[in-house]
């Protein structure tokens, strides 16, 4: 299995550890009680069952405890006192004051009491929660929301949630909470993996920017189409990248699917602005990497359809972090619900 481990900073006395959880890759990191980020591991997800899969996530903390113990000169032994709790952050439907994982769509993880297993095998307590949550918690403490009041954080890549952190709170709602991607948007009859159709996801994600794109090719003539000619080669390899990629040569489709997906995106969030009086919008995920081209349409989408005053006050902006935010967000919130502060 590939992995990665990255030093980044001293470590603290007491630390934390982050685990973000994802149906392909999953990062660990290690933080201080101020949140700096001292070391990550990343590796390919383990799928084949749920008692593999914590076997993993114990190891992956074993091997950042490695990291911490060879810097303070004692690379023979992990020290484990000085770890004071992790979190996990996972996808799917949780019953996070048990922590247990009720569905998971992508990992092989049902009514799985992960967070006792966890830490039945290394000794600290565990916390769970949903991934978008503990990202937005990232990036509401140490990322593009700190220092504001009321943050939503929008997460857009092979799906789309949302999570609000009020006052350096989460606001965790139910349990569907968040599942912004899954609200009907009119005049689109895309079918969605939730059984659904119509669904905001099937436009804004990675998924969905591919599937416009492919759409407009039919009848549009586009640079997508010289670099994807057979349309099942398309159908096998065109990412949103290659969209993104072709919108920075002034291709004209990639250009009007990403109006199309941010004005989708935007016109969702002038409902959350109302409700909630946002300070900031965070844009997070692997499609936030487009940018601008993204975040444009969002802004003005968003000012058509509220008050002036809502439209001012909010601020709309890309993420800090694009895969850091959920470890960080993960550990932080391990320590603050020992802290009884989340």
């Amino acid at each position: 299995m590939s992995k990665e481990c990255v030093l980044m900073a001293d470590e603290a006395e007491s630390v934390f550890v982050g685990i973000d959880v994802g149906g392909t890759n999953t990062g660990a990191g290690m933080v201080d009680a101020e949140g700096r980020l001292l070391a990550t591991v990343k590796k390919r997800t383990e799928t084949s069952d749920g008692d593999a899969l914590v076997r993993q996530l114990a190891e992956m903390v074993r091997e950042l405890l490695t990291i911490r113990s060879a810097k303070a000169g004692f690379p023979s032994s992990p020290e484990t006192g000085a770890l004071r709790a992790i979190g996990v952050g996972i996808p799917g439907f949780l019953d996070a004051r048990r922590g247990v994982v009720r569905h998971a769509a992508n990992l092989p993880l049902r009514d799985f009491p992960l967070a006792d297993r966890l830490g039945a095998l290394l000794g600290a307590p565990v916390i769970l929660d949903n991934d978008v949550r503990m990202y937005a918690y990232g990036e509401a403490a140490v990322g593009a929301a700190a220092g504001y009041d009321d943050a939503l954080v929008v997460t857009v890549g092979t799906g789309l949630a949302a999570a609000v952190v009020h006052r350096g709170r989460l606001l965790t709602g139910g349990d569907l909470a968040g599942e912004i991607g899954h609200v009907k948007v009119d005049g689109n009859e895309y079918a969605c993996g939730c059984g659904m159709s119509g669904c905001l996801e099937t436009l804004v994600s990675a998924g969905g920017i591919v599937r416009q794109a492919k759409e407009l090719m039919r009848w549009k003539p586009s640079v997508l189409g010289e670099w994807f000619p057979e349309r099942s080669q398309a159908e096998r390899s065109m990412t949103a990248e290659d969209v993104a990629k072709a919108a920075d040569l002034g291709d004209a489709v990639a250009a009007e699917v990403f109006e199309r997906t941010g004005r989708a995106l935007g016109s969702t969030l002038a409902a959350c602005a109302a409700l909630l009086g946002t300070d900031v919008m965070v844009i997070g995920g692997g499609v936030s990497r487009a940018g601008e081209r993204l975040l444009s349409p969002v802004r003005r989408a968003l000012a058509e359809r509220v008050h002036p005053l809502y439209a001012e006050r909010v601020k709309v902006t890309a993420a800090r972090w694009t895969d850091e935010a959920g470890v960080i967000g993960s550990a932080l919130a391990a320590k603050a619900r020992g802290e009884h502060t989340v």
